[in-house]
Parts: structure tokens; C-alpha cells; sequence
């Protein structure tokens, strides 16, 4: 039984469209994103608290990130602890799923691969990092936003 669903899901893979991959990528990072947005908001808001006053001069509103969590649902809502989810989350689906996408298509060209057909290191290396580098180019002015 194992091995017929391993021949089917190899199948049902190699059928897999260049824009299913870019959507799997993209979903796959939106959804992580829901979870983190309240680490980011949180480290924001630590970063920005007496940002415009003279150093030692300003109020500590937040003491750690637990102190943060709280503080922010306490004053402005738990819903608050999701700020600029939108944007984020179009943010990660745009970069990772050129990045993950793009990757697996150079990746099913062998480009990733030596010429006795294993894996070669420093061509996976290239790969990810021309990868990563369009994902955040092309997703940079949705970072802006969000």
C-alpha cells in the first residue's frame, strides 16, 4: 500500500503546473504568517517605544515580548495583535511563492544536480540564493506596506 501511494503522489508531482507551485509556496508561507504576525507586531511596536525621545529619556511600555502581548491586549485589543495581517500575509505569499516556486522549477530542470545526476551542494546553494534574491526583490514593495 505504501508503495502505490508513493508511485501515485510521484505522478500526481511531476503533473504539478509552474503556478501550483508558486500557490503551494505562497499558501504555505501565508499560513505561517498568521501565527508569527503577533511576534512581529510585538518586536515593532518594542523597537518603535521612545524611538522619537533623547536615549534614557523615554517610558519602557514593554518590557519583554510576554510584557508586550499583554500590554497590547490589554490597551488596544487582542485584535490588535494582528496589525497589518494583510499585508503581510499578501507579503510572504508573494516572496515565498516565487521563491519556492522558482526553486523547484530549476530544481526539476537539474539544475540542481551534478552530471552523474546527484544533488550537487554548491548548485543547490546557487539555486536557493538566485531564488531567494527574486522572491525578495519582487515582493519588496509589498514589505513597505506591511
Amino acid at each position: 500500500m505504501i508503495v502505490e501511494f508513493i508511485i501515485y503522489d510521484d505522478a500526481l508531482y511531476k503533473s504539478r503546473s509552474m503556478a501550483a507551485e508558486f500557490l503551494i509556496g505562497g499558501l504555505a508561507a501565508s499560513g505561517a504568517c498568521f501565527f508569527t504576525n503577533p511576534l512581529e507586531v510585538a518586536k515593532t511596536r518594542m523597537q518603535l517605544q521612545g524611538e522619537l525621545v533623547a536615549r534614557g529619556q523615554h517610558a519602557v511600555h514593554y518590557r519583554n515580548v510576554v510584557h508586550a502581548f499583554y500590554t497590547i491586549g490589554r490597551v488596544d485589543g487582542l485584535l490588535a495583535l494582528q496589525k497589518g495581517l494583510v499585508p503581510a500575509i499578501w507579503y510572504q505569499f508573494v516572496m515565498n511563492g516565487v521563491r519556492l516556486g522558482f526553486y523547484q522549477r530549476l530544481y526539476d530542470m537539474g539544475l540542481t544536480k551534478d552530471k552523474n545526476g546527484r544533488v550537487s551542494v554548491v548548485r543547490s546553494v546557487a539555486a536557493s540564493a538566485f531564488s531567494g534574491a527574486l522572491g525578495a526583490a519582487v515582493a519588496s514593495p509589498l514589505y513597505m506596506v506591511s
